[in-house]
């Protein structure tokens, strides 16, 4: 035991995000060869991340970034430094538009805390902010939100961390609102953040970059088109949880497009 190197956990930002209707949309998928196509896109995102050991950014360099997929979970995590914060909340954005389009949305929670930092392609989750970001998701998140903890959001807000560079020099914590049971969420649908039409991801070996076109123009009308899509469903189901969850999600977009 002597010789063996002394393992600590580490600070580390965690998102925890699970995907709301996954199982529904794999049963579609053994009748319909366009749905499996469609998932199997959606899918290709999470493992570009998973394969990759960090993100590309034009303002901070290469950043470390762990992410792995599970089932229908993801999990991301970054360390603990400042700059880091508002690109892991980019890669959430841009992880949900996306499931959008093929009618599926994340339920989730954001957390600081101690992680082990494995290696890279060391498919390895463990540390108690795992365990936090976890019961925030199955216990607290209950509608398709993805939480903010409250530590997380006091930290956001005493380091006056910023948005991502598209964005300006936007407080990330005016992309945070309070809900009505007093839970800090990720405003996902807030009109002031810009999303480009063409945005995409890029592998580069073993990195990533989120690549946009400054002249592009807006594509947030089409993600409210998905998201109208996907309530209309959602409130059509027969389940009465699953109809309370979407109803929650329709009177956030009601209110997110009231503030335009």
């Amino acid at each position: 035991m002597s010789d063996t190197q002394r393992i600590e956990y580490e600070e580390c930002f965690v998102a925890y995000l699970d995907i709301l209707g996954f199982k529904e949309k794999v049963k579609e998928t053994k009748k319909s060869p366009e749905s499996l196509n469609k998932l199997i896109e959606v899918l290709k995102i999470n493992s570009t991340f998973t394969q990759s050991s960090g993100k590309e950014t034009t303002s901070d360099g290469k950043i470390d970034i762990r992410s792995f997929f599970f089932s229908d979970s993801f999990v991301s995590m970054m360390k603990a430094e400042k700059k880091n914060m508002r690109h892991l909340f980019l890669i959430v954005r841009y992880l949900q538009d996306k499931l959008w389009e093929d009618d599926l949305c994340l339920r989730g929670a954001v957390v600081k805390g101690k992680m082990y930092w494995p290696k890279h392609r060391e498919n390895i989750v463990l540390g108690p902010a795992m365990i936090k970001a976890h019961g925030l998701e199955s216990k607290v998140a209950i509608y398709p939100r993805i939480i903010v903890s409250q530590e997380l959001y006091e930290y956001i807000e005493s380091e006056k961390i910023r948005t991502w560079s598209e964005n300006g020099d936007t407080p990330l914590s005016d992309f945070i609102k309070k809900d009505k049971d007093g839970v800090y969420f990720f405003d996902i649908l807030n009109p002031h953040i810009k999303r480009k039409k063409r945005e995409h991801i890029k592998r580069n070996k073993e990195s990533f970059i989120i690549r946009w076109d400054a002249d592009d123009e807006n594509n947030y009308e089409h993600v409210i088109s998905y998201v109208k899509r996907l309530i209309g469903k959602g409130m059509n189901s027969e389940n009465e949880e699953v109809r309370q969850k979407y109803e929650w999600l329709r009177s956030y977009l009601e209110e997110s497009q009231g503030n335009r």
